[in-house]
């Protein structure tokens, strides 16, 4: 029996590489969805963000860009088809970051927009980049106009007819909260942008780097969090599972992309304990073997 079972040390790697792609590539040709429990970290900055009275915006720092799109873009779609499904108004701004991600946030915001109905400075404005943190953050929250005094596409923040959407928002007593979206957000927003503590900070980071934010999250300076892929997944579901029909899921990319993920890890984890398996297996036989 241990004989047989030595093979299992000795799987050719062409066969590993054939099961990993059919985990994670034939997902994509089926509706597949899997069974998530929300984290309490994602639940809470849901409940938050839902709850954006009309009288203030949600604040969304979009830092990410090609590099980290796996995982953020999913995070920030999520986000953005909750808001606009609402019709929840947000403020979009990139701080420090590479000078593209203003134009991926955007390419986001305007594919949501058409789906929903939604205005460009009405319902959403992007203001661009900005370098200078993290002493601009302390400017964002007491005057964001004197941060960023034209917009994306070139409209002045104080002109009401063409950027209705900011005729009342000045600084940190008008966001709801505030989102920063990159591979891993700073944390001078918790200590910058309110030093109050009034506005609530969320991340939505990668998964690798989401074990930093937990020391945050229970002191109560980060309000929650979407980590990686699964923070988006759990992010759609609730919105789903709050709104049903409203909420179109065309085009989304967290609940779609967990599936192949977590296939993929499974395979991973089985040819591990396989392995582990056969080199048992061949020690063991090689000690019947000497008898």
């Amino acid at each position: 029996m241990w004989r047989r079972l030595a093979v299992l040390d000795r799987v050719p790697r062409q066969t590993i590489y054939l099961l990993m792609f059919l985990a994670c590539g034939l997902p994509f040709f089926f509706d597949v969805r899997l069974p998530l429990y929300v984290w309490p970290e994602t639940r809470a900055v849901f409940e938050v963000t839902d709850s954006t009275p009309p009288n203030k915006v949600v604040l969304i720092c979009s830092n990410w860009v090609q590099g980290s799109q796996g995982e953020n873009w999913p995070q920030y779609e999520a986000l953005v088809s909750h808001l606009m499904m609402r019709g929840i108004k947000f403020v979009v701004v990139a701080v420090d970051s590479d000078p593209l991600a203003p134009q991926f946030s955007e390419r986001v915001n305007e594919r949501q927009a058409t789906k929903y109905g939604r205005k460009y400075g009405v319902d959403w404005v992007n203001l661009g980049m900005v370098r200078g943190a993290p002493l601009i953050m302390a400017s964002i929250g007491r005057n964001i106009k004197s941060v960023f005094p034209r917009d994306y596409r070139g409209y002045s923040t104080n002109d009401a007819e063409k950027l209705p959407i900011l005729r009342n928002v000045t600084g940190a007593a008008d966001f709801q909260i505030l989102w920063a979206i990159e591979y891993q957000p700073s944390l001078d927003w918790m200590v910058w942008l309110d030093p109050a503590g009034r506005v609530p900070v969320a991340f939505g980071s990668a998964g690798i780097v989401t074990t930093s934010w937990y020391p945050y999250i229970s002191s109560g300076q980060m309000k929650g969090m979407m980590a990686g892929i699964r923070g988006a997944a759990e992010y759609e579901t609730l919105v789903r599972n709050k709104y049903g029909k409203r909420y179109d899921e065309e085009g989304l990319r967290g609940g779609r992309l967990l599936v192949p993920l977590a296939f993929g890890h499974l395979v991973i984890i089985s040819f591990i304990l396989l392995g582990n398996l056969g080199m048992i297996a061949k020690r063991r036989a090689a000690k019947e073997a000497g008898r």
